[in-house]
């Protein structure tokens, strides 16, 4: 561009030849104009040479404005043979969203290939995605990058700017480079634009590419949970749905499918106002037990991979109840003859831990003498989901000391005084599903001894005796709940076990410690699962694999305290249904979803992204668009950016005015 300066010659020509055509004129007496001309020539002279100096000055300014003049110290550091060259690709669900050709992905992974084509040979390259991949991670050459953004992984979780950063100032120190340019294609959405966790690298520069989709507007199902716990074959269950609009306009009757192993279980149309969540209530009956595959959908184009939740519903066909004690109690009348119950009595002397983590109620029953480990044990199993059940020790009141004092009670003194239940906790979760009517004049259990109990408040009461003192105390430990009795199933304490509250009072019990398991899990976020179903003894082989088993995962694992934990690393699931198998044995069916974060169709605006990382103190070369590095020169993208050509072109509208206020004002 520079060698449009040649064209200042063009007003200077102008001024000096004058190629105006002069007329004769006959005049009878000159010597008057002669006087005027000699008087004004000198200002005539000066005229003429301050315009041309404008002129030439506006002609100069505007081809150097053309010319995109930069800040040198805006230097790229990515063709130096001692520079590391770092590109990121955010390869999150959001980047799935359509652009003018394809999707925003491709379009950064083929703006990502023509950057690596331009820039020197000899430089050295890691890639960066949202999967943190280890093979990427290590210097290649040009052709070993190109091959690795052919290979990449289509789909990752979100993951925050911050860590990205992080890690590639890591590799540089890692690789001993002297210096870092980093190359960020990203959507730049709002809910991953976290830069908590960086550390502002003097040596590491950034060159932001945002990608910008023409669709901003996103339907999606963003959770589901059951209004109750409990699932039982035959029995009515409500699924709660959440359904975000991200969009700019209120949708109206949208349908909403609910399927169970792929047949229509339940459907509802809702509406949903712009920029807001619903919630919608399917009704449902499971009609067997198993595991149920469940999916909620909906349809919204062009945005797709979140119009589906996957979750899983696991009705036990057989629950495990467990008493603790040397000699049996009615309980055993309740459970052991039932096929929809495992009754065994367990000698507390005896106990098999392995058995005890297996079984959703455990009751300790008034002959039981428990050690300091095995109520621990049975403090552990609570929290893992388990219902614990605690009757009085005939023979030492705080034999359970341990027991009460993790739910904050005392058992303080036995009273022989005879009375009877007073009231009972209607409206608690725990009586509410369980009364259809209760008569005004109910027969409630009589109580001929108890042990009075000192709460702390924060165990709930569920049964009240007519002296004040609980009856029956309840309180949650973990995903399990410990149920404390005041009085024993024994004929000379009380006549519990024959009343009518006594049966559904313990189904209840077993039904809240066979709750439903964990519904899905989220990919990117949950990395670990826990099992506590399995034998601890042997060896186990664990692969996580989808169902054409095209995809095996063979997770870490871990044994602690009766559980089996598994890690997932670097490998994740792909959304849908996941078999867990152990030793080649399906034991179980995961749901897994992407993450809802992705969902949310608000983004840093560029000249956002630029001022917060200049705040943090990072080097920002430019923030580009993605066709510089396609029609133009990379040295000339950066010169793009500048904003110096803007004085220029400033400078020029400044001469063009002064040469017209010159050539109009001046007499």
């Amino acid at each position: 561009m520079l060698w449009g300066l040649l064209a200042v010659l063009i007003p200077i020509a102008v001024h000096l030849f004058n190629f105006r055509k002069h007329k004769q004129v006959y005049f009878s007496n000159t010597a008057v104009l002669r006087n005027i001309q000699q008087e004004n020539a000198k200002t005539r002279k000066l005229k003429y040479f301050v315009t041309l100096c404008l002129r030439c000055l506006f002609v100069i300014a505007l081809v150097l404005a053309f010319a995109f003049p930069y800040h040198h110290k805006k230097q790229m550091n990515a063709n130096s043979n001692d520079n590391l060259v770092g590109i990121y690709l955010d390869n999150s669900m959001s980047m799935k969203c359509q652009s003018e050709r394809t999707t925003l992905l491709e379009d950064a992974r083929q703006s990502a290939r023509d950057l690596v084509r331009k820039l020197n040979p000899s430089s050295r390259f890691v890639l960066m995605t949202n999967s943190f991949e280890v093979q990427n991670e290590f210097p290649m050459n040009q052709e070993e990058m190109l091959d690795q953004l052919d290979r990449m992984e289509q789909e990752g979780g979100p993951v925050a700017m911050g860590d990205v950063i992080d890690r590639v100032s890591m590799l540089r120190k890692q690789h001993e480079f002297a210096s870092a340019t980093m190359f960020v294609y990203s959507d730049f959405q709002q809910n991953t634009f976290n830069l908590s966790s960086a550390t502002a690298d003097s040596s590491l520069q950034l060159v932001m590419v945002p990608m910008v989709s023409d669709f901003t507007s996103n339907l999606y199902v963003d959770t589901v949970w059951l209004a109750s716990p409990i699932l039982q074959v035959g029995l009515p269950n409500t699924l709660n749905v959440k359904v975000v609009n991200e969009g700019e306009k209120d949708v109206k009757g949208l349908p909403i499918n609910f399927s169970m192993n792929g047949s229509m279980a339940a459907s509802a149309t809702i509406d949903v106002e712009k920029g807001s969540a619903t919630d919608l209530e399917l009704q449902f009956v499971v009609e067997q037990s198993g595991e149920q595959r469940c999916v909620v959908s909906l349809m919204d184009n062009p945005i797709i991979f979140d119009d589906e939740y996957c979750f899983v519903l696991n009705v036990k066909p057989c629950l495990n109840v467990i008493e603790l004690g040397t000699e049996p109690t009615d309980c055993e009348l309740l459970f052991a003859d039932d096929e929809q119950f495992n009754y065994v009595l367990m000698d507390p002397s005896r106990f098999d831990l392995g058995q005890l983590s297996k079984a959703q109620l455990l009751i300790v029953n008034e002959t039981a003498d428990l050690n300091a480990t095995l109520q621990q044990s049975l403090l552990d199993f609570a929290s893992n989901g388990a219902s614990v059940v605690v009757f009085p020790n005939l023979n030492e009141l705080r034999q359970n000391e341990l027991l009460y004092d993790n739910v904050n009670l005392h058992a303080e003194e036995l009273d022989a005084n005879p009375t009877k239940v007073e009231s009972l906790a209607e409206q608690h979760d725990f009586f509410s599903d369980m009364l259809v009517n209760m008569p005004e004049f109910a027969e409630l259990p009589a109580v001929f001894q108890h042990v009075s109990m000192k709460s702390d408040g924060l165990a709930t009461t569920l049964l009240q005796l007519q002296n004040g003192d609980p009856l029956l105390l309840a309180t949650p430990h973990g995903k399990g709940n410990i149920f404390v009795v005041a009085t024993a199933l024994n004929d000379s304490w009380s006549d519990l076990s024959a009343n009518p509250l006594f049966v559904p009072m313990m189904l209840k019990m077993t039904l809240m410690g066979a709750q439903v398991e964990r519904l899905s899990y989220t990919i990117g976020v949950d990395r670990f699962l826990s099992i506590n179903d399995l034998s601890m003894e042997g060896d186990h082989s664990f692969a996580l694999c989808n169902e054409d088993q095209s995809l095996v995962i063979r997770p870490a694992t871990e044994m602690r305290n009766q559980m089996t934990y598994l890690y997932l690393n670097d490998d994740l699931p792909v959304a849908g249904f996941c078999e867990l198998r152990v030793n080649d044995t399906l034991n179980r069916t995961l749901a897994w979803n992407d993450s809802r974060q992705e969902s949310s169709m608000k983004f840093v605006p560029r000249n956002e992204v630029e001022r917060t990382l200049r705040a943090l103190g990072f080097d920002v070369l430019a923030v580009l668009d993605v066709a510089d590095f396609t029609h133009n020169d990379l040295v000339d993208a950066f010169a793009k950016q500048s904003s110096l050509w803007k004085w220029f072109v400033l400078v020029a509208l400044f001469a063009l005015l002064g040469e017209v206020a010159v050539l109009r004002f001046w007499k």
